[in-house]
């Protein structure tokens, strides 16, 4: 298989929430000991704001140190070269386009069982499993965005008949359960993304000529 990472776009973010994190503790001290070691109360304020809002950018870019990127990578190895997988390469963070089809993958760093039932994603787990487990949130919202996204950018250079796009919620911990049958889209544990790719929509294959043409126009890509 095809891969192709920005790491550059990866390191930069990295390093941003390095910095961001260790300046933010840094403010957060300082403002500590002047509190206790002077009557500064506005050099207090502003350190304790800085200080908070930049914890929380840090907390933000820290994501980029995740690197679901990896996991996607080795769990779908085996596709063969008919297959590219772009991470940050594309109009979308993670895409995967072969002959079942175009796909956007939305992973999640989120432990446990998750379940969908009444238009709501669930993860059930243990209070220790939760630290450092990452939200479901809206994935049905987040995929017709970047669908729609990656539409835009196709439009703008096939003119042959409309590319069906479709998308995927991967959980990329090896030890989350998926058991999900009625959601309103595909969703996998990191060790069956491979079989949910593969299978597909039907009206949503593509043939050789069409493969050879959307790598053409994303090896192209400028992020």
């Amino acid at each position: 298989m095809r891969i192709f990472t920005n790491e550059t776009l990866y390191r930069r973010n990295a390093r941003l929430a390095l910095v961001t994190n260790l300046t933010g503790m840094f403010m957060l001290v300082g403002s500590v000991l002047i509190l206790f070691n002077s009557d500064r109360f506005t050099q207090y304020l502003l350190l304790l704001f800085g200080g908070i809002v930049l914890v929380q950018i840090g907390a933000y870019f820290n994501r980029w140190n995740r690197r679901p990127d990896l996991a996607l990578n080795k769990a779908l190895a085996s596709l063969g070269e008919q297959y590219s997988l772009y991470h940050f390469k594309s109009p979308v963070p993670h895409l995967l386009i072969g002959p079942s089809g175009i796909w956007i993958l939305l992973p999640r760093h989120t432990r446990g069982t998750i379940t969908y039932h009444g238009k709501r994603w669930r993860a059930k787990s243990g209070l220790l499993a939760r630290l450092g487990s990452e939200g479901i949130g809206n994935p049905v919202q987040e995929a017709s965005w970047e669908a729609e996204r990656l539409d835009r950018y196709l439009q703008k250079h096939w003119t042959k008949g409309d590319l069906r796009v479709q998308a995927a919620l991967v959980f990329v911990d090896e030890n989350t359960e998926v058991r999900v049958s009625d959601a309103p889209l595909p969703a996998a544990s990191i060790m069956r993304v491979k079989q949910v790719a593969l299978k597909g929509d039907p009206n949503g294959k593509l043939d050789p000529e069409k493969i050879t043409w959307l790598n053409n126009l994303l090896d192209d890509y400028r992020k």
